[in-house]
């Protein structure tokens, strides 16, 4: 993208409430990490910017040709006048219709406007729990919860993680997700989440060390009133000094001293741990909708946790070896759009 178009969005952006994902650094970001092309849809009138919708084109023989708003992070959806937004749909038809099976729209947590339902199908797939930063937090946090906070803060040191312990947290983080049978991001996805979020203040990680080993990180953007968690990991083996009890606040309480509105979890699915967990820290519960518009397929791609065949992948990953997660990790969450 040319500096004349990176001023303009700019300029745009200032205008109008967003996000992140809607943000140059955060293409820059995912373009590096994923080796992809992250697409900035636009509708413009009388030459004036009016609408931004970033896209990712996700394709694979396996798992079908899909446009996703916005690939590899949980929300997405659209930025200006929604009135401008049938002038998007058409473009997106014109430009991917053909060899594409379906548009999704994730979360869009800017705001669930009328014309979203006329063009495309909702439905709740997941729910986010939001803290209110600006209220008594304390005392909104479950007490069996805030007794744990109390005990993990003697017992650990929170800090952030920096760029030169990767290789530590990389390690760590593998090893979670081969026991949550989840693929894992490669390296430089981190690398880059360094490179083009932390360095501006977009992002964070915090670490909980034990006896100066790391026994949690949490991470997390960090950009304008919000902060919004996407990574969670732990060593079972210093699960009796709850580290994650203080990561999670020890990144509530920065957001708080640092003027930040909304604390957001992330997304999760009702009846989960994950679900339990954020449920005590006092987060308002909210929906999380996803927006899909059909063009090569009957049939909404839902996957179902429950599954006999989901439950057979997860348990299959957990068996197998680091390096081969390491490895085939990245090339499923690309295809897969995750």
């Amino acid at each position: 993208m040319d500096e004349q178009n990176k001023q303009r969005i700019e300029q745009f952006l200032q205008k109008h409430p967003h996000y992140i994902y809607h943000t140059i650094p955060f293409k820059e970001f995912i373009e590096e990490a994923f080796d992809c092309t992250y697409h900035f849809i636009t509708g413009t009138k009388d030459g004036e910017l009016k609408i931004l919708l970033p896209i990712t084109s996700v394709k694979s023989k396996i798992f079908g040709n899909k446009l996703i708003s916005s690939s590899y992070i949980e929300y997405g959806g659209f930025v200006g006048d929604f009135r401008s937004f049938s002038e998007i749909v058409s473009s997106l038809q014109e430009k991917f219709k053909t060899d594409h099976d379906y548009l999704e729209i994730r979360g869009n947590i800017l705001g669930n406007h009328p014309t979203l339902g006329k063009y495309l199908k909702k439905e709740n797939l997941y729910k986010r729990f939001v803290l209110d930063l600006e209220g008594d937090v304390w005392q909104g946090i479950q007490k069996s919860k805030r007794k744990a906070i109390k005990k993990a803060m003697t017992l650990v040191e929170v800090k952030d993680v920096k760029e030169d312990e990767l290789d530590l947290f990389y390690q760590l983080y593998l090893e979670n997700m081969r026991r949550f049978g989840s693929p894992p991001y490669s390296k430089k996805y981190f690398q880059s989440f360094y490179k083009h979020l932390v360095s501006k203040g977009m992002g964070k990680i915090l670490g909980a060390y034990v006896d100066g080993t790391l026994a949690s990180a949490l991470l997390g953007f960090t950009y304008r009133n919000r902060v919004h968690i996407l990574i969670a990991i732990s060593d079972p083996k210093f699960q009796e000094s709850r580290p994650n009890d203080a990561t999670h606040w020890s990144f509530i309480k920065w957001g708080i001293e640092n003027k930040y509105k909304d604390f957001d979890f992330g997304r999760v699915r009702e009846g989960s741990g994950q679900f339990e967990y954020k449920k005590k820290w006092g987060g308002e519960l909210l929906e999380l909708p996803s927006y899909f518009l059909l063009w090569n397929t009957k049939e909404i791609p839902i996957v179902d946790p429950s599954s006999a065949k989901y439950k057979l992948m997860v348990a299959t990953w957990k068996k197998l070896p680091l390096k081969v997660t390491e490895k085939l990790g990245m090339k499923l969450r690309k295809e897969l759009g995750i």
